[in-house]
């Protein structure tokens, strides 16, 4: 063979396997467990971005290095760099200068390209809820809409919370003053130093904790971004009642309940610094707890609760592979305890802009929380987002908060490890055959329910039963959820209908 035709075959070899940035035209879930060497990126419903060998699909760039993500909320937004890759309301881009201290029209988030690791593609374990119906039902009568709205106003009347402001560490202190008069432990002010496009800044996470009773307890989480940016001068004024002091609010609300009861598992409550620059409070949280090798089980992050115009009023709730359990239990537990409020609980692993994203790249399971009418709001990123504007939605946002504060109880009163001795015995929900596709039976360590109902995964009840069985011949193939209980212990359980 001519040496130069082996060279030129030799080279053809050597780049189809040499890894790039690639577009791999699969949904993730049909490709795992990952190759070695295969870095993802970021996660849609049916491809995802990768740094893998060029024979998995179209490449875009020859790596990763120095590469960002915008998250479109308009699809003609300009991204403020050389476009590498759009689809799908994502943007990669390379910035040719640093960026200015303020929101971007029509780009709901900036991140840099941050890599999955590999635990975030494994897959979730379904666990049975624990705890007492009626005492959740106490816990969300406690939450009072006239304290989320004072949470609120306070937290405007800082004038500014961008992050590297002094009057955003002036509210990051109150919020900490707040914790501690609950009496929560481990109230504390984290800063952390981080840069943005090469210049140095200083932000800070607040936190407390409520120790769970278990010896080796779960960690769940509740946290909103405390930060605040606008598109004019968000150094003087950016008020952010929606984006996000109703967050916040709802983490001081629950933080106000939650800590006169006492929970099997531990409760963390959280609000995020530089959320607004890239999520950058809420990776170096998560990035600690996986060093730290922490078991969080559960993250109910909440941004911007507040609008909810009659044409969209619905609490969207983003979930990925990871997250698919504690979506289907949010799902029944709003629908639960808060039945007015209408949600939109969905698989969208591309929804990385806000501050569950850093977990799922960790591979703890996370939900977002977010108005399903944002990209609507005419307050978003504006001096005029304040609370008097929202006033006409209520009690949209607190029906929301109300849902997360019962997600987090639950949570909380749930056996995630089933330690033997650590916590009572929890009662098996069982569903056979699994997946199914025609009659598909129910029992409760081996005895038929005397009722259950069967929700899809947005938490809307399908059918009814009190024979124990279920004929899901006509359904849609999918994930759905069994729902029962035995006493007053609520009881769930995951099945695939298959077609």
């Amino acid at each position: 063979m001519n040496t130069l035709v082996l060279f030129f075959l030799l080279t053809l070899a050597a780049m189809s396997f040499s890894n790039g940035l690639v577009i791999v035209e699969r949904d993730i879930r049909d490709v795992l467990p990952l190759t070695d060497g295969v870095t993802v990126y970021h996660v849609a419903e049916n491809w995802f971005l990768a740094e893998a060998p060029a024979s998995w699909g179209e490449t875009v760039a020859a790596s990763a290095e120095g590469l960002y993500i915008a998250h479109l909320a308009d699809g003609n937004a300009q991204v403020p760099g050389l476009l590498v890759f759009s689809r799908d309301g994502i943007a990669v881009f390379e910035p040719l200068s640093p960026l200015p201290l303020t929101a971007h029209q029509g780009i709901r988030q900036i991140t840099p390209l941050r890599p999955y690791n590999r635990n975030a593609f494994l897959e979730p374990v379904p666990i049975p809820f624990g705890g007492s119906r009626d005492m959740v039902s106490e816990i969300i009568e406690q939450l009072q809409e006239d304290s989320l709205k004072s949470h609120i106003q306070n937290l405007q009347d800082f004038q500014t919370r961008l992050c590297i402001t002094p009057q955003f560490f002036e509210s990051a202190f109150w919020v900490a003053g707040k914790f501690e008069s609950y009496g929560l432990e481990s109230v504390a002010v984290d800063t952390f130093d981080f840069t943005f496009y090469g210049n140095p800044y200083q932000s800070a996470n607040v936190q407390a904790e409520l120790p769970g009773t278990l010896s080796e307890p779960g960690i769940i989480l509740i946290t909103g971004h405390l930060d605040a940016i606008t598109y004019t001068s968000p150094y003087d004024f950016a008020p952010g009642a929606d984006d996000n002091a109703s967050g916040c609010a709802t983490v001081l609300e629950a933080a106000r309940i939650l800590s006169q009861y006492e929970f099997p598992n531990t409760l963390r409550f959280v609000c995020f610094g530089a959320e607004e620059l890239g999520l950058i409070g809420s990776e170096y949280y998560a990035d600690n707890s996986y060093n730290l090798g922490e078991n969080i089980v559960a993250v109910m992050n909440l941004d911007m609760i507040l609008y909810g115009p009659e044409s969209n009023r619905a609490l969207f709730v983003p979930y990925n592979s990871t997250s698919e359990f504690i979506a289907g239990m949010f799902s029944e537990v709003a629908g639960t305890y808060v039945p007015d409020l209408e949600l939109d609980v969905m698989y969208s692993p591309g929804t990385t802009y806000s501050d569950h994203a850093p977990f799922w790249q960790k591979g703890y399971a996370a939900l977002l929380g977010i108005e399903a009418a944002i990209d609507d709001n005419p307050h978003y990123h504006q001096d005029s987002d304040i609370l008097e504007n929202y006033e006409e939605f209520w009690p949209f946002g607190t029906q929301c908060a109300k849902a997360a504060l019962a997600f987090t109880a639950q949570a909380a009163l749930t056996d995630w490890l089933g330690i033997e001795g650590t916590a009572p015995a929890t009662p098996v929900l069982s569903v056979t055959p699994n997946p199914s596709c025609a009659v598909v039976h129910v029992s409760i360590d081996g005895i038929s329910p005397e009722s259950m109902s069967l929700y899809d995964i947005s938490g809307r009840r399908i059918l009814s039963s009190t024979s124990g069985t279920f004929d899901v011949t006509g359904l849609s193939a999918g994930v759905y959820f069994v729902g029962t209980s035995l006493g007053e212990e609520p009881l769930t359980a995951r099945i695939v209908i298959a077609r």
